[in-house]
């Protein structure tokens, strides 16, 4: 390796967090900058196959095989996977011109970091989810919004989710009755709740409620699921007084987690919010889901159960103006495509707030790399 990668190499390796992840993005733009218009055609065009076969390896436990086993040889592999040699030989071929796998000689194949990366648990389930929903999705989103003269996606039942899958459902209910598909999809939720969850780190919730009233609903999660962000308060904050309640439609109100502590309601957010008062409302990753019009009807019915004391907390991605992260974009273009949802900026989250009546008290990014943040509202 000559000096300057060295030192490239070495320059990466003392930096973190958002300067390595900017360090990457203008490594990557200086490299495509010198292509030809034909290599950055191919580059583009090619991906799809580059994650297929990314699915193969996995699929096959080569990537693991060669992290955890040491290097192998094509016969080894044979015997491993029971493929075909010419066939494994051919993918193997390939994972190791776009940096898959390393080969360390004539049929000699090790493991480099992106096959060490692609053998993490958490890998495979980005790589499934994302091969089994996203990917069907991403093929039609051109004909879909061609056909429809590339207006805006608002109707969660008429997206391209509808028109790559044949269905009128919507993804949760279409979910539901494809259990492969579903369980994909929940494994990488489950994933993303990691990081979802740091918000809990950031917002003083002990220095808010140290009077608060133990008989009052302190914190109601709407549209929580199965409840874990009611279990992590409860297990973050046992001295904050009172009630713990999860709230979401019956069918997932009958799987929630049975946490000492937290109580449980059957409720649709389109509709009338029973719990007067609680000091803390929270939507965590709810509204990206919806268009404008839909997220003000959930709003709305939230700002009528409110008091001078409530703080309305929403958990979601906070796009900056200028610069979005490759990650944030994506999932912005995923939610149009899976719901009529949309990602929004602070300006689009101010200006949806104060439409219905509600003010932004405090905007608290938690994950910068990720645009994920939490931003408290109250009566305006």
């Amino acid at each position: 390796m000559s000096k300057p990668l060295e030192e490239l190499r070495d320059l990466l390796a003392r930096t973190s967090g958002a300067s390595r992840k900017a360090l990457l993005t203008r490594l990557h733009e200086l490299i495509t900058s010198e292509e030809t218009a034909e290599e950055t055609a191919t580059r583009i065009a090619l991906y799809p196959l580059q994650t297929s076969v990314a699915k193969i390896g996995q699929d096959l436990k080569i990537f693991e095989t060669l992290t955890k086993s040491g290097p192998k040889s094509l016969e080894e592999l044979r015997i491993l996977t029971k493929a075909h040699p010419t066939t494994l030989g051919r993918l193997l071929r390939y994972m190791v011109s776009v940096g898959l796998v390393h080969q360390a000689g004539t049929n000699q194949f090790e493991s480099n970091n992106q096959c060490r990366n692609l053998a993490a648990p958490e890998a495979s389930t980005i790589l499934k989810h994302f091969f089994e929903n996203g990917e069907p999705l991403f093929r039609e989103i051109p004909a879909f919004l061609r056909n429809n003269e590339y207006q805006d996606v608002t109707d969660g039942n008429a997206t391209v989710f509808q028109y790559t899958f044949k269905t009128k459902m919507g993804v949760y209910e279409w979910f539901s009755l494809h259990p492969e598909h579903g369980a994909a999809f929940f494994r990488y939720l489950a994933l993303e709740q990691a990081v979802r969850r740091r918000w809990f780190d950031e917002y003083p919730i002990q220095r808010d409620t140290r009077s608060w009233d133990p008989e009052m609903p302190v914190f109601v999660d709407v549209g929580g699921n199965v409840g874990h962000y009611c279990a992590l308060f409860k297990s973050k904050f046992p001295e904050v007084p009172g009630r713990v309640i999860l709230q979401d439609l019956p069918s997932t109100i009958e799987h929630a987690l049975q946490t000492t502590g937290v109580e449980t309601m059957g409720h649709n957010f389109f509709e009338q919010q029973h719990i007067k008062g609680s000091k803390y409302y929270h939507l965590g990753w709810i509204l990206h889901n919806w268009s404008d019009e839909k997220a003000k009807q959930i709003l709305h019915q939230i700002k009528l159960a409110m008091t001078e004391e409530s703080v309305l907390l929403i958990n979601d991605r906070i796009l900056p103006d200028s610069e979005v992260p490759a990650s944030a974009a994506s999932m912005d273009l995923v939610m149009l495509s899976a719901c009529g949802g949309r990602e929004r900026t602070m300006e689009e989250w101010n200006d949806l707030l104060s439409s219905v009546g509600l003010l932004v008290k405090e905007c608290i990014p938690y994950d910068p790399e990720q645009c994920h943040g939490i931003i408290s509202a109250v009566l305006g």
